[in-house]
């Protein structure tokens, strides 16, 4: 039989070659965009932020019911928007409640771990100091100011509490109501549609370009300081009668900003001093227990938002002044931190 005669290599279509090629390129992009959104997700929690909601009451509040991993740090917020565990249908019986009220220096922020937070660590501490079982409530929220947190008691009740401890810095006092519009950008609303889109637009883009972000309104006075403070040592008369009226106790617990010590934190304490003082409630300054710290040792970047290790001296002075707290010797003494 005659051979087939060998056919002539016949080159590929130049378009086809350019098809392919650009198909490729589009699919390997798509698979690369897909693995860094995925590795952002998982790894670090990226596209799922705390998120806050909007309130008739207290202006804003931590969206009740979430459990996010972020950046290796847990966050628990329960039902009713406090950083803490779901509050049981009753109480239990011989149990102490306690219940803390207060911003972010109480709520902890994002970037320390729940368990690490200084009402977790009194969670667990109390009960071997107390010879009982101990539930601790975190009404907390960044920027939060009195008017904020009274409103939330007012609205919500202190949830058959037995102490009320009321957490305060020294820009409390002059600080006006906190609103959405005050709180900056760090308190999201809704979820972002993307893990790159939030990495991009909350952290690379205001490095990158030098953009200024909103400052904290829980950092910021009021222009009209002396009138605010009027305000809010009005506001601390009325969380003192709403907490006793339900038969509870209110402390005052004073967490100073630890780049403000000694002043202005010393001057902001005397006015609190003179109110709780006059009102016969238990003042716990905390001033003595951050003093021999460095900002860098006790605090995040800023100065002010305690790290894990300022949250456990926190929680150490405040169960180590608990007797003192708990026995009420006399309301109008000041209890020193030992």
């Amino acid at each position: 039989m005659p051979e087939n005669p060998q056919q002539p290599f016949a080159p590929s279509n130049p378009r086809t070659l350019r098809n392919e090629s650009v198909f490729w390129f589009l699919g390997g992009l798509l698979l690369f965009i897909l693995l860094i959104e995925a590795g952002l997700r998982l790894i670090l929690g990226l596209g799922n932020p705390i998120l806050i909601q909007s309130d008739a009451a207290c202006a804003y509040l931590l969206k009740p019911d979430q459990d996010v991993h972020r950046f290796f740090v847990n966050t628990h917020i329960n039902h009713y928007g406090m950083r803490s565990d779901e509050l049981p249908p009753a109480r239990q019986p011989g149990s102490l409640r306690l219940m803390f009220v207060g911003d972010s220096l109480t709520y902890g922020t994002t970037r320390v771990d729940q368990r690490k937070i200084f009402t977790e660590l009194l969670h667990r501490q109390l009960p071997a100091l107390l010879h009982r079982p101990i539930e601790v409530l975190n009404a907390s929220a960044s920027a939060w100011a009195p008017d904020n947190e009274l409103a939330y008691l007012r609205s919500r009740g202190i949830f058959q509490s037995d102490i009320v401890l009321l957490v305060l810095n020294d820009g409390d006092l002059t600080q006006p109501r906190s609103t959405l519009a005050d709180v900056g950008e760090d308190l999201p609303s809704r979820r972002p549609l993307t893990a790159i889109g939030e990495l991009w637009t909350r952290y690379l883009r205001p490095r990158l370009l030098h953009l200024t972000q909103k400052a904290d309104a829980g950092d910021q006075s009021a222009a009209n300081a002396e009138a605010t403070t009027r305000s809010n040592l009005a506001n601390l008369d009325s969380i003192h009668s709403l907490v006793a009226a339900q038969g509870a106790r209110l402390v005052v617990v004073y967490i100073p900003f630890r780049r403000d010590i000694p002043q202005p934190a010393a001057a902001q304490l005397a006015t609190l001093r003179s109110w709780t003082d006059a009102n016969l409630v238990p003042l716990l300054d905390l001033t003595s227990a951050e003093a021999p710290y460095s900002a860098t040792q006790i605090t995040l970047d800023n100065g002010i938002h305690l790290n894990a290790e300022g949250h456990r001296i926190i929680a150490n002075a405040i169960e180590n002044s608990w007797p003192q707290l708990a026995l009420g010797a006399a309301r109008t003494a000041t209890v020193a931190a030992r």
